[in-house]
Formats: structure tokens, sequence, C-alpha cells
């Protein structure tokens, strides 16, 4: 059996102005050993790399602003957990997200440029609208691949294929605070919002899923 490697997250700041607010509960879980590790200490960014004009930590939480007066953006940035690689886990943490825009957890991800923060892979979507809410975006690669409420299957060369669904009987707001929770087990991925599953996905498309 394979020793487990740790995950890292990369919450996104979207070219809008927005807040996003991150609490002390970020926590990985090993799929094996199932032993939870926190990714923030609630003091600093220690072992985090992003934009310092976007990212600080206020009151024990992370908080990353975007597109005031002060800090135009172009394009997507993220905050880079830099503690190891991944394999198989449950992550899960608190925010919420103030203004017009959106944010994502981005997962089994590469560094595309490091000089911009900017990253390509599975994001996690903290989106306004409800069909968005939870969904599985792939940033800079297959985009939209599945919708809140939808199991799907991911084949090369093909649309997803939408193979079931779940339930979407809560009302969710982004600007409340919400535990996302992504479990990444093999190739099946789920996403859940407050303990709930918003997202299945099975990828089979061997040449470009993330393992």
């Amino acid at each position: 059996m394979p020793c487990p490697r740790r995950t890292f997250a990369e919450p996104r700041i979207p070219p809008m102005k927005s807040l996003l607010l991150l609490s002390l509960s970020l926590l990985l879980t090993s799929a094996f050993a199932q032993k939870a590790e926190t990714l923030f200490n609630g003091k600093n960014l220690d072992g985090w790399d992003g934009d310092p004009r976007l990212w600080s930590v206020q009151d024990g939480v992370i908080v990353g602003i975007a597109n005031t007066a002060d800090t135009k953006l172009k394009a997507n940035s993220f905050l880079i957990w830099k503690g190891g690689e991944v394999e198989d886990f449950e992550f899960s943490m608190e925010a919420k997200v103030t203004g017009e825009n959106n944010s994502g957890i981005q997962y089994r991800a590469k560094v595309v440029d490091p000089k911009t923060w900017s990253v390509g892979g599975y994001q996690m979507d903290m989106h306004p609208k409800a069909e968005f809410f939870g969904m599985l975006y792939e940033e800079r690669g297959r985009g939209i691949a599945a919708q809140r409420g939808q199991k799907v299957t991911l084949k090369e060369g093909k649309k997803p294929e939408v193979t079931g669904k779940v339930p979407m009987n809560e009302e969710l707001k982004l600007d409340q605070w919400n535990t996302f929770t992504v479990r990444a087990q093999g190739n099946v991925l789920t996403h859940m919002v407050n303990g709930i599953v918003t997202t299945i996905i099975t990828d089979e498309d061997k040449t470009k899923r993330s393992m």
C-alpha cells in the first residue's frame, strides 16, 4: 500500500474585487491513516506562497483581497501551500467570499508560473450561482467538468457524461461561513459543502487526469 503524501490548497482570488476569508480549520486527513494535519498555524503564512499584496493573516484567519486600488489583477492568483505533494487525501476548511465574484480550492494541481502564482488543475468552486457552488472546474484544462448536483464521468475525447444526481436541497450562501471538503481517492473526486455532497467525479481520462 503506498504511503499517502500531503495535500495543498490554493484559494483563488478572481479578477474582480473580492474578499476571501479562510478559518483555522485547514485540515488534511490521510486516506489510509485517518490522521488529521493542520496546514495553517493561525499566526502567519509560513509554509505558504502567494502575492504579498493580496494575502495576509488577520485575527487568526487567512484573508485575500483583490482588485482594490492597490491590487489590480489581470488573471487568477493563488495562495499555494508548499508542504508537499499528494496522493489520496481528504481536505477540509471553512471559508466565505464577499463581493460579486468567486474563488476556489485548487488541488492535485501544478504551478504554471511561480512569478504570478498561476496554477492549473482540479478546482472546487466557491461560486455564488447555485449550480456552480461546489462544482468541479479544471483551471487551465477542461473547464467545467461537473456542476453541483451531478455525478459525472470524464472520458478521453468526450464531453462530461452525467451518470446520476445528488440532492441540491440546501440553500448555500457564499458570503457566510461554509465548510468545504474535497475527498480524492484514486480517480474518484468528491466535493462536499457543510458535510453534504455537491458532486462526484470519476476521471477516466488517463491523458488529462491528475493522480
